[in-house]
């Protein structure tokens, strides 16, 4: 709590200290004016009035009126310790618990009405929504507006407002999910298509030229860094949209004792567009059994897959090769075979249409293709249009709303639709507007709407709570049966949908969001100070820390495991940049026991973590301080008062950043909040921007240069606090009160799950999903399950 806060505090204090509350009992009245007397009065009582203030008299804590934000902040001053000052004797943690208790009892007796859960989807729900409804497959989120975030997530109702423009959006984004369900051209037969890499003109040339250093080696294409020019593999690319299975058969050329590995994609070949990350594949084998790479993925025609050599540690270039040989990639052939659905009409036209004998695929405008002749665009057409338009309208609207509707409710949108056909639009236009209709549809696009938690909304809640889309049929079969508001028969299906892939909607959107993963890529390291780099490692850093939050969750294990455990989940690349032997292999990640010695373990002390708080050129106490408290401790931080300048480290080696943040906090109006945030962060100081262990500063100013790299040894690292000496104490220290790591989580989960911003009348609910997880020692999918079952998960 900053000073003009803690002003607003004392003032409000003193004007509500004297009037008794009807609700706030006589004892706890005299427990909190006896807790300001001892602690407070000092300076601010009769005799004395820092600030013109007086706090010898107690009245109610109250959330009604202006005083609500106030009362708050005082709760927050209490709970962080930042209140009363350190220099003034401390209350006992007994007395500190009690005055806590009163006010945030008080404080909830107080509260107005929760506002509704209501709210829209959000992008990504948005998204999954329509693919699962339509069966199709088809990126929608990015055609959406970014999502507003509150409480740390884009899944809150304060969030979530619905606008003219975004109305507009969403009825492109139903259009283009509406030609995704009909297939125009009937497929090709499924074919292989194989290319031998090195009977490629472009590929012959590139190597004939010398290009990005590329060579032949045992009649196969060898590659050496992810730069120009790529390895092409023209005959493979289909040329027609579907679904394929590709092949890649690979090797390791000279690679020294290294495991190499290689990024695959997919998408253009030249210019911009996405180009989705298919996986990082482990190069083993010989060029006469070489490893076969294989995934499945849809590919556009035209599109390319394309490989970059991930060479760890860093590449071998020609500066070394008195030393070693140089690692590259060999690729000798590759394929696809596809496209691998041939339904025509295709299964998503079939589950929106019926497969009735009245519809059928009526060949129109004629297609050039320069692989085919004679192919025509196809149309769905019906021979009894507004039976058949009526038939679909009415199946497709209780999917999409969720639940079963009255016919009352469908009405409209069949009476759009058979108008369409009136004035004389085709039978697909007109469906086409319907179906469009629908997925603008309130009832489509809002989550919570009704004034009842009936077992529809509780199917709603838990699927896009865990799933970030519709309920599937188990959950919609349950809600009809009435079954869903079963506690038994909840934690069945809780534990039923964490096994289910969808899980990893959840853990990646949850994730991101909750611990920042989202920002990964929001900065890139400075070349010179963190050689050592790539984007492997970053790709490594990502997938460690989800999979730790998913061993969790799978084996509900403790979240005190987010401060400290004992096992880490790594790849080689991770293992090396982290100093811990034994793990060999890039592609997969696994469950590592750590050395007794290691400062590794939990999340604080993982790379991904550590990137996001650092700004890719030094680190900041400040930012990873608040951070830590916002994220890890549940504890607001205010803005800096205006105009206050921003702390930029000194990367040319002559001042610490501890030395810059004294100067900066000796400001009365900065003083209060450093206090608060710069221990944890001084306590991570012993981590680089790229989350490596570090005893002294990278620095590009004068000093003892490092062999072989561009920096030079800067001022040794001090991650000291007030009250610890290192990161191993302070950790160590945060272990003792893990519950209050477990709270935060329960606050965040709560958030996510329901969709409405917590209030401090929430903090009960959050203290009893704790109460209740510790039966099974705060396992995170325990405290999942007590969401589920609290009374905040069943309020509308």
């Amino acid at each position: 709590m900053n000073l003009s806060r803690q002003v607003s505090f004392l003032a409000l204090a003193g004007s509500l200290l004297g009037g008794p509350h009807p609700a706030f009992a006589a004892a706890a009245s005299n427990t909190l004016r006896t807790f300001f007397e001892a602690h407070c009065t000092k300076c601010h009582g009769e005799k004395k009035q820092k600030g013109d203030l007086r706090l010898d008299t107690v009245g109610a804590p109250t959330l009604i009126g202006d005083p609500g934000e106030t009362w708050l902040s005082i709760l927050d001053a209490l709970e962080s310790g930042d209140m009363p000052p350190k220099k003034e004797s401390r209350p006992s943690a007994g007395n500190v618990r009690a005055a806590i208790s009163i006010i945030t009892d008080a404080l909830t007796n107080s509260a107005p009405p929760r506002p509704l859960a209501l709210r829209r989807l959000n992008r990504k729900e948005y998204e999954h929504t329509v693919q699962d409804l339509l069966g199709i497959d088809t990126p929608l989120k990015d055609l959406l507006p970014e999502d507003s975030s509150v409480q740390g997530f884009d899944k809150v109702t304060d969030g979530l407002s619905i606008s003219a423009v975004l109305m507009e959006r969403y009825l492109e984004a139903a259009d283009t999910a509406f030609d995704s369900v009909i297939r125009r051209i009937k497929p090709l037969p499924a074919a292989t298509r194989r290319a031998v890499v090195m009977e490629g003109k472009e590929n012959i040339a590139s190597v004939k030229g010398k290009k990005g250093g590329t060579i032949e080696a045992e009649g196969s294409f060898v590659k050496f860094t992810p730069g120009w020019p790529p390895v092409r593999l023209d005959p493979v690319h289909p040329i027609e949209d579907g679904l394929y299975r590709c092949r890649i058969a690979v090797w390791p050329h000279d690679p020294g004792g290294r495991t190499l590995s290689v990024a695959v994609y997919v998408g253009p070949l030249f210019g911009p567009g996405k180009r989705p990350f298919m996986g990082m594949f482990d190069i083993t084998g010989t060029p006469q059994q070489p490893r076969i790479i294989e995934f499945t993925t849809h590919i556009n025609d035209g599109h390319a897959i394309h490989l970059e050599p991930w060479v760890y540690p860093e590449h071998v270039t020609w500066r070394d090769k008195d030393k070693e040989k140089r690692p590259g990639v060999a690729v000798v052939w590759a394929e696809t075979y596809g496209p691998l659905d041939q339904s025509f009409p295709s299964i998503a036209q079939k589950r929106l249409f019926g497969d009735p004998a009245s519809i059928t695929l009526e060949e129109g405008t004629p297609l050039w293709m320069r692989h085919r002749r004679g192919v025509k665009l196809h149309k769905v057409t019906s021979s009894k249009p507004k039976e058949d338009a009526a038939r679909i309208i009415r199946a497709l609207v209780p999917r999409a709303f969720r639940r079963p509707v009255k016919d009352a409710v469908a009405d409209p949108f069949v009476a759009l639709t058979l108008d369409r056909l009136a004035q004389g639009r085709s039978f697909e236009q007109a469906v086409r507007a319907g179906v469009s209709a629908v997925l603008c549809a309130p009832q489509f696009l809002l989550l919570n709407r009704k004034s009842k938690v009936d077992d529809y909304t509780l199917a709603s809640r838990l699927s896009y709570f865990l799933w970030s889309s519709m309920p599937d049929e188990k959950l919609l079969e349950l809600a009809a049966a009435g079954k869903l508001h079963d506690p038994k028969e909840l934690t069945t299906q809780v534990n039923r949908m964490i096994r289910d892939p969808r899980i990893e909607r959840f853990v990646e959107s949850f994730t991101g969001q909750w611990l920042g993963l989202r920002e990964i890529e929001f900065t890139t390291p400075d070349k010179k100070l963190y050689p050592e780099f790539d984007p492997m490692l970053q790709e490594s850093m990502l997938r460690e820390t989800r999979g730790f939050f998913r061993h969790l969750l799978i084996r509900d294990l403790s979240v005190s495991n987010f401060i400290d455990s004992d096992f880490a989940i790594l790849n080689e690349r991770l293992a090396n940049h982290y100093d811990i032997p034994g793990v060999v292999g890039h592609e997969n990640l696994r469950v590592t026991a750590l050395p007794m010695d290691s400062i590794r373990g939990g999340v604080l002390a993982q790379g991904s973590l550590l990137k996001i708080t650092a700004n890719g050129t030094n680190t900041s106490p400040v930012l990873r301080g608040v951070w830590f408290l916002e994220n890890i401790m549940g504890q607001s931080t205010p803005p800096p008062p205006p105009g206050t300048p921003a702390v930029e480290p000194d990367i040319r080696g002559t001042t610490t950043i501890r030395e810059q943040l004294a100067k900066h906090s000796s400001d009365p109006s900065c003083a209060r909040c450093h206090a608060r945030i710069d221990p944890p962060g001084f306590a991570l100081e012993g981590f680089d921007p790229i989350g490596g262990e570090r005893t002294w500063y990278r620095a590009l100013g004068k000093g003892k240069r490092v062999p072989e790299k561009a920096y030079t040894i800067g001022p040794e690292v001090d991650a000291s606090g007030p009250d610890f000496a290192d990161f191993r104490e302070f950790r160590a220290q945060l272990l003792k009160d893990k519950e209050r790591l477990a709270r935060t989580i329960a606050e965040k989960l709560l958030v996510y799950g329901t969709g409405r911003p917590l209030t401090v009348a929430d903090r009960s609910t959050a203290i009893s999903v704790v109460e209740s997880a510790k039966k099974h020692d705060l396992g995170l999918r325990s405290m999942i399950h007590a969401v589920v079952q609290s009374e905040l998960f069943r309020t509308p």
